[in-house]
């Protein structure tokens, strides 16, 4: 777990040093989950198809999944121009949705809604930043990989801290065990 959480960390590291490589990865990455996700429902269909005849449309669904991820897969660089674009609408429409949201909170009484109406402000801001500046999108997509990495790797180590500590507690209490097994009913007496 420790070498695991040191490789994560570098790994993490190195996805907020080069957030091209990064998207690049997340972009051949989401090629390969759509090609699993297209031959995976491709065998569904054909174990299904003898019960449910009108299963056309899992098939041709299966197919284009397969053929977007085989895409995506060998020709990463479009998936890599539109990630920040779709980053960028997801933050907008995801803060726009936060601040709607807290009206309803108030509404029921929810003292601190003015705090998820900023924070859906602030999202819906930074979304529209990101539209605007795609290079930031970029940027940020690689710190929210990398950070996440980071915080995986640095789970692992503590991780190792809390097992080594629960192992010393069993070490002790198995010790104290043995030392009470030692004592004979003479020693009682």
């Amino acid at each position: 777990m420790c070498l695991s959480g040191v490789a994560l960390v570098a790994l993490g590291v190195l996805c907020i040093m080069y957030p091209g490589s990064t998207l690049f990865s997340l972009s051949w990455l989401f090629g390969l989950f759509f090609f699993l996700g297209g031959c995976t429902q491709m065998a569904a269909w054909s174990a299904t198809r003898r019960f449910m005849p009108l299963s056309g449309l899992s098939f041709f669904s299966a197919l284009l999944q397969i053929i977007l991820g085989c895409v995506m897969f060998f020709h990463p660089a479009p998936v890599m121009l539109a990630l920040p674009f779709i980053f960028a609408f997801w933050l907008l429409f995801e803060g726009v949705d936060l601040a709607i949201s807290s009206f309803d909170f108030k509404r029921v009484g929810f003292r601190s809604w003015w705090c998820v109406c900023c924070f859906g402000v602030l999202a819906a801001c930074f979304g529209v930043y990101c539209l605007l500046n795609p290079n930031i999108s970029v940027e940020a997509i690689a710190w929210i990989v990398g950070l996440g990495i980071i915080i995986d790797g640095v789970g692992n180590w503590v991780k190792v801290f809390i097992v080594n500590k629960v192992e010393n507690r069993f070490v002790k209490l198995r010790d104290r065990l043995r030392e009470v097994e030692d004592i004979t009913w003479e020693d009682v007496k």
